[in-house]
């Protein structure tokens, strides 16, 4: 996407979280159906190079109010990455395919409202924009497989926001 400073950024209206939605980028971590189990496939998935799996947990003090600029994005290029919410606390969740030169799509992005009931796991090589929780302070268990060699971790910083998110209310 071509962006100036004096070009507007693109408006996106955050949607609510479902797997049905957010499968091009991920899966819903959520009970789903009448079965008693619900089987999750990407939270383990991670290429030939990671070497060990992390965890932690994540604290996000803020919060969002209003729209957010989206100006950093990240992505895992080895392993998944998935959130899990140990607070009930709702989430922004904004993801963007990759476009040809390799980098976010950001004419594609995507937003969603997770309910604090609601975990995600990003695809690998999803970019994703970083936590943003709409009433802090939240707590997120974080799982992602890792090389070991420090490249576990790409971003890409917009000169100038991209995009807005827009909120409801």
């Amino acid at each position: 996407m071509a962006h100036d400073m004096t070009t507007p950024p693109l408006t996106v209206r955050a949607q609510p979280l479902t797997a049905e939605a957010f499968a091009p980028y991920g899966e819903v971590i959520a009970h789903q159906g009448a079965e008693r189990r619900h089987f999750l496939t990407e939270p383990m998935r991670h290429g030939q190079q990671v070497s060990r799996q992390a965890c932690w947990v994540s604290r996000v003090n803020g919060r969002a109010a209003g729209p957010v600029a989206i100006e950093l994005m990240e992505r895992h290029p080895h392993a998944a990455q998935t959130f899990v919410p140990l607070t009930a606390t709702p989430y922004l969740v904004v993801v963007a395919p990759t476009g040809t030169d390799g980098l976010p799509d950001m004419t594609r992005l995507a937003a969603f409202l997770a309910s604090g009931s609601q975990g995600v796991c990003y695809r690998v090589g999803t970019w994703h924009h970083g936590l943003t929780v709409l009433d802090g302070p939240a707590e997120f268990f974080v799982l992602m497989g890792q090389t070991g060699r420090g490249d576990d971790d790409e971003f890409w910083q917009a000169p100038a926001p991209h995009a807005v998110v827009s909120l409801p209310g």
